[in-house]
């Protein structure tokens, strides 16, 4: 029996006009009378998302960073994880000097290297993934393309919630550790090619409600 859905935000549960659609708001609603808390991965800070929570709580987790914070939303109380140091920042810098850089920190992201812990950073306008010895993916959002570098990942912080009956839907190439465990994890039409292909549960586009078509399916 699924006990939890984890639903990525970014190009799977908001639509192009960055809203939920009203029908599957009705959803999220119909699980939460059935006591399945949702979990939403973000790979953007973690205030994007609870901006949506304001009018009608619907949310219990939120992963944001790419798995860098864990928080509890009815706790009110957030983990964070691994965090890079100044030298590996500017080991980053040296490489992308070139190129715009997004760091971000546990609330804001910074154009220039902040004090502050950062615990992501985005190299703007790559489109081909890298090998590291960090977590690393490409982010598309609104035609612009993001190489993201962290220290921690999805996979391993929803270990910490501790449920073993979930049910993932996803859309992005951070995500993609996910699909490597044992959970039942469905990937939107307009996910990225390579993630559609480590998956046999295909769902509709963002823009067709592919969310609320997973949830109407698996949860009766």
């Amino acid at each position: 029996m699924i006990k939890m859905i984890v639903c990525s935000f970014y190009n799977t549960l908001i639509d192009e006009e960055d809203a939920i659609p009203t029908s599957t708001m009705l959803e999220l609603d119909r699980i939460k009378q059935k006591e399945i808390k949702l979990t939403i991965l973000t790979n953007r800070l973690l205030e994007d998302v609870l901006y949506y929570n304001q009018d009608y709580p619907f949310i219990d987790y939120v992963i944001a960073l790419n798995g860098s914070i864990l928080y509890d939303v009815k706790e009110n109380q957030k983990k964070l994880y691994d965090s890079f140091t100044k030298e590996e920042l500017l080991e980053i810098q040296k490489k992308y000097e070139k190129k715009e850089i997004i760091y971000y920190t546990e609330n804001a992201s910074w154009t220039e290297l902040p004090e502050d812990k950062v615990y992501k950073v985005e190299v703007k306008g790559i489109k081909k993934n890298i090998v590291s010895q960090y977590h690393t993916s490409i982010f598309q959002r609104n035609k612009e393309f993001f190489l993201e570098i962290t220290k921690n990942s999805y996979s391993s912080t929803i270990q910490d919630l501790k449920e073993e009956n979930l049910l993932g839907i996803i859309g992005n190439e951070s995500e993609k550790e996910l699909l490597e465990e044992k959970y039942k994890i469905y990937v939107v039409r307009n996910a990225p090619k390579g993630l559609k292909e480590k998956t046999s549960f295909l769902t509709k586009s963002n823009l067709q409600k592919g969310v609320e078509f997973v949830i109407k399916k698996e949860i009766k």
